[in-house]
């Protein structure tokens, strides 16, 4: 893996990005550039973004600085890492519904019909629970 480190702005002194062979990274963090720059465009804040990946403000402020200086090659980039993703995810929704599917066909055991029981009554106890909190606003 091939690191460089790169200041992006001028008062960017604590946090960098981080470029590695398989993604731009903030510093002292575990957070890819491109998170940071798809909740951006989806419309997050600074704040939003904070919290939903546990960054500073600085480390997103560092993040979008980056972003705006390198946004023509980072885009084509994370346009692949998003097919990559869709592809990934229809290949294990597959391999579920053939799971589900082969578990369709197995005999029913004292066990199976205690476990669709237990599911049965969680899932009616979560509903009753989310029903009862969606009476209670306003």
């Amino acid at each position: 893996m091939t690191d460089t480190t790169k200041v992006a702005g001028p008062n960017r002194l604590r946090y960098t990005i981080i470029e590695t062979d398989a993604e731009p990274l903030i510093s002292e963090s575990r957070v890819s550039v491109f998170d940071v720059m798809d909740a951006h465009d989806a419309g997050d804040s600074i704040y939003e973004i904070g919290l939903t990946f546990n960054l500073s403000p600085l480390q997103v402020e560092t993040a979008l600085d980056y972003i705006s200086q390198h946004r023509a090659d980072l885009e084509p980039r994370l346009a692949e890492i998003e097919q990559h993703l869709a592809e990934r995810e229809a290949y294990y929704r597959r391999q579920a519904a053939q799971i589900d599917q082969y578990i369709a066909t197995l005999p029913m055991t004292s066990q199976r019909a205690a476990l669709h029981v237990l599911r049965e009554r969680a899932e009616n106890e979560y509903k009753a629970d989310t029903d009862a909190d969606r009476a209670e606003r306003p």
